[in-house]
Parts: structure tokens; sequence; C-alpha cells
């Protein structure tokens, strides 16, 4: 038994491992130029002011966050979005908007692990700052869309609400924003009564009752669940601008004709504070965990002290992506080429081994040296249980013709070949 284990809810990744989250990753990346984000970076610990400002209660309970050797009060960043609206203030805030910006990040919580939640997790991100117009909210959905074409997926569900509709209805019932945001997360919880129970002293039967019906709106059917939602809220002014809103988005993904497979879902929301309007989810059949999510945030910006900017974005999960396309099976074997040990039949040719195996790198050939010692035999097997696909074989009788032998492992067959044309021989096999 090893004395050392990784921490509950962390990860070591092997070779394999990497590999797959580096394919979502490059994809992620593919993605931010065809739609023109700029990818940025941000430090891995941040203040806590600026993570708690607008975080939540669920997040800002389960930080990693601690006293550092100057006594600020830091914490590993939660999420992303906080860290970006202050890069976007602290360096872009003039800058002409709309912005575009990209990452590719690690992040922190201290959650209970299970399926697809760690504590240390990694997250891909769309943020686009600069326009309330609901074209923005439509470019998010379409990219959160082409991200699980990509990828290979074919049966998904983006489930989509508006944020602002649940706020409006219980501001012009009086409810304060802290009880809202409590509220919200309930609702980002699916407790519905409990979110009931919470505001029912405060609001009117017409209230809870127009709630109970909203959280009831769930279907694919975006007319029938749209004209349902106007008429519940012909007495909440702006919580009808806020449909309204929602109706707009998706009146444009129609006319973009993007074919997304939308679901209504009015009794969902997110547990982020900072949110303000369109929010959504994407789901995969039998998996249960979102693995992508984001929306509208207008006012995070002026919280963090700039000018008000409006904003909206997405975050891949990148690992809850490699899970669902593991259950899937969408990972695609990898083709490589050659895979080649060099190995040397006497200690001194040991140097004219390296030569050879730079001259393989340098035309692009993944090229490795025998370098512990072992005779040919013991070094072949290796070669072999290790798959590499050939053995160049170095010895003083081939260099002298400056030739080397090169075996494909495969077919176990063998050759002298020129130093100057192994690679043509490699092509070959």
């Amino acid at each position: 038994m090893p004395r050392f284990q990784t921490l509950r809810g962390m990860r070591d990744f092997l070779p394999e491992d990497l590999q797959k989250r580096r394919q979502i990753e490059n994809t992620i990346r593919s993605l931010f130029k065809l739609y023109g984000y700029e990818e940025i970076a941000t430090p891995i610990i941040e203040s806590m002011q600026l993570l708690t400002a607008k975080a939540g209660d669920e997040i800002r309970h389960r930080m990693y966050s601690f006293p550092d050797l100057g006594k600020r009060e830091v914490a590993l960043r939660p999420e992303m979005t906080a860290s970006v609206a202050r890069l976007v203030v602290n360096h872009l805030r003039y800058s002409p908007k709309p912005l575009r910006l990209g990452y590719v990040s690690n992040c922190f919580r201290y959650d209970e692990p299970q399926q697809g939640r760690y504590r240390e997790f990694w997250q891909g991100g769309f943020e686009l700052f600069g326009s309330t117009r609901p074209e923005a909210d439509a470019e998010t959905l379409i990219i959160a869309d082409q991200l699980m074409r990509i990828l290979g997926f074919q049966n998904y569900e983006i489930k989509v609400s508006h944020i602002g509709i649940l706020r409006a209805v219980l501001e012009q019932e009086g409810v304060d924003e802290r009880t809202q945001n409590e509220a919200l997360l309930f609702m980002d919880r699916g407790e519905y009564e409990n979110l009931i129970a919470l505001v029912q002293d405060y609001v009117s039967e017409e209230c809870i009752n127009v709630s109970r019906q909203l959280f009831d709106i769930r279907t694919d059917d975006v007319n029938k669940a749209l004209d349902r939602g106007r008429k519940l809220l012909q007495n909440y002014e702006k919580a009808l601008q806020s449909l309204e809103n929602l109706g707009s988005i998706i009146n444009i993904l129609r006319d973009s004709e993007a074919d997304i497979p939308l679901t209504i879902n009015l009794g969902f929301g997110r547990g982020l504070e900072y949110y303000t309007g369109m929010v959504f989810e994407v789901f995969v059949p039998d998996l249960g965990i979102a693995l992508n999510g984001g929306g509208r945030y207008d006012r995070l910006i002026e919280v963090f002290g700039g000018e008000p900017t409006p904003a909206v974005g997405c975050a891949p999960g990148i690992d809850r992506i490699v899970l669902a396309m593991e259950k899937k099976r969408l990972f695609k074997e990898e083709t490589r080429g050659p895979k080649v040990l060099v190995i040397p039949l006497e200690d001194e040719l040991q140097g004219q081994a390296l030569r050879v195996a730079e001259k393989l790198r340098k035309k692009g050939f993944r090229t490795e040296v025998e370098v512990t010692g072992r005779g040919l035999k013991k070094a072949l097997s290796f070669a072999s249980n290790a798959k590499y696909t050939h053995a160049v074989i170095v010895g003083l009788r081939e260099l002298s013709r400056d030739s080397a032998t090169v075996r494909n492992l495969a077919r176990n067959e063998q050759t002298e070949v020129k130093i100057d044309t192994i690679q043509d021989q490699l092509e070959r096999d």
C-alpha cells in the first residue's frame, strides 16, 4: 500500500486520461477561434472578497479559503466568472465592446465527491461582454450546442429558463434581494416547497399560485410554454418582460435554423447569485448531471467597480463531458504514427544512438533511446510489450556502412537501412 494517496476529491491523470481531457480542451479552443473568443488566464488564488461578492451561499460554504502569510483572506477559485469579470474591470474596461473572452481552467470546491463531481475540476468558458441584446444569448446557446455536436453527442437536451421571471415576481411582491437569492437557491435544488415556505409570509396568494404553476412549465413545445407563461404573468409586468426576452432569444435561434434541442423549464434556476437573465444547462440521458451551463449576468462588472456592462456566458464542465463521452463510447482510438525505440548494441554507441534518434525526431517521429543498459533480447521484449512499432538497432558493423537495422515489431521482420533513409522505411511500414 503506497504511503501517500491523493486527497479525497482530487485525482492523478494518467496519460490516457489526460489525452481524453486534452481532446475536449482542444475542441473548446477550436470554438474560441471559430466564434472570435480570445483566450485568457487568471490566478488560481483570488481574494475572498471578490469570490464571495456574488457567488451564492452554496459556493461560499464550499470554498478552499485560508489566510495567506500576509494575513489576507484568500481562496482557490470555485468558478471562473468572477475572476474574468475582475480581469475585465482591471485591464479591459475601456476596450471596444463587445468583448469575447475564453478560458480553460481548473477550479476548486469542497463538494462531496460523486459521479462527475470532484473537488478539483476543469472548465472551459465563453464570456461575452457588452451586449444586452438577445442575439448575444442566442450565440451562447449555439456555442453550447455546437460543442456537443462536434464531440459526437446525438441525444442531449438544453434546458432553458430565465432568472428574471421569478426575481421580478418576488420583487413586485416586496421581497428583498437577499430573500430572492435564497429562493433561487431552493429553485436550483428543485426544492419548491421550501421556496414557497420561505416567501409565503411576505407574498400574496396569487404570487404563490403563479409561482407553483410556473414551476410546472417544462416542455419542448416552446410556443405552448410561452403562451402559458404569458397568461400566468399578466399581472406581473417586469416578469412578463423577462419571459418575452426569453421568447426573443428562442425566435432568433429559430430564424438561424440552429435546430437546438431546447426544453423550456421555468422551474429551473442556477445557484450563483450573479445571474440576471436567461440561464441554461446541457444534459444527456441517464447521466443526471449538467455537462455545460451558463446564462446572463448584467450587473457583475458593476459590482466589481466597473461601468455597467451586460454579459452572458457559459462554462462547459470538462470532467463531466469526459464521463459522458466514456459512457456513450464517443472517444475514438487515436491513430498514431510509428513509435520507435533506438537500441545501441554497445555502451560506447550511446552517442551514435542519440544521433540517430535526433534525426528521426526532426522528421516528426516519436523516438526514444534505450537508456537502461538492457541487452538486445530484453530491449526488444520491452519494446514489444510497451507497444513500440519499430526498433532501430545501432551496431558497430552497420555503422561502418552508415546504416542501422530497422525491425518491424508487429511483423517480426528486420532489414538493414541507410541511416539517412530510415524515415522512408518507417513510412513504408
